[in-house]
């Protein structure tokens, strides 16, 4: 699925900076799957509450920033669901500085996991196992990672390594614990509700 409205890493930045938010386009991403991976499905109310927890209180939300996260909401469930493997986080390009691309990855771990958090069913037996356990303390560490060398190969494969892991573990999540869902589930619906679909 390709939209019109579907944003791209630039252009969802340019629309957090006009609310004043606090997270970065990668980091939000990042929020957004955690979410789906975690189950909840959100509708364009819920995603405009989700916002406002980043947001300046007094910042208002355009029809247009909806309309994109909501896209964006859509691909990301369709990327998770496929079955060849094209999720990808949203991060800079690989023509961009090493450090930059290692901070976004950080910033779509932390994301993940406050969606996750936000999301999951209270005393999940799923998050419980110690399969699951591992692999979210995986992901916290990546958090935590913040400095490279630019001009070091090593560090380059060492981040090469460390997005691969970062997106087939969102995956394998997303497989453990949201139910399978039908590509051509019905959208229209959610967006008439004015509850989310949290646990």
């Amino acid at each position: 699925m390709q939209a019109a409205n579907l944003p791209t890493l630039e252009s969802l930045a340019l629309l957090l900076s006009e609310v004043n938010a606090d997270c970065s386009s990668s980091e939000l991403h990042g929020l957004i799957s955690g979410l789906l991976v975690a189950g909840a499905r959100l509708n364009r109310h819920a995603l405009m509450k989700t916002l406002e927890g980043h947001a300046d209180p007094v910042s208002t939300f355009s029809d247009g920033m909806i309309a994109s996260l909501w896209q964006l909401q859509l691909q990301t469930l369709e990327d998770l669901n496929a079955d060849e493997l094209s999720f990808k986080p949203m991060l800079p390009d690989d023509d961009e500085a090493l450090k930059l691309r290692v901070v976004a990855l950080a910033d779509f771990c932390r994301g993940l996991l406050a969606g996750i958090g936000l999301g999951a069913p209270a005393n999940s037996p799923v998050l419980a196992e110690a399969s699951m356990r591992e692999t979210l303390q995986d992901l916290a560490h990546i958090t935590q990672v913040d400095s490279v060398d630019d001009d070091d190969e090593e560090g380059e494969a060492a981040y090469l390594e460390l997005h691969e892991f970062v997106r087939l573990a969102s995956m394998h999540l997303f497989e453990e614990m949201a139910p399978r869902e039908e590509h051509g589930h019905d959208s229209s619906n959610e967006s008439e509700s004015d509850d989310p679909t949290f646990h």
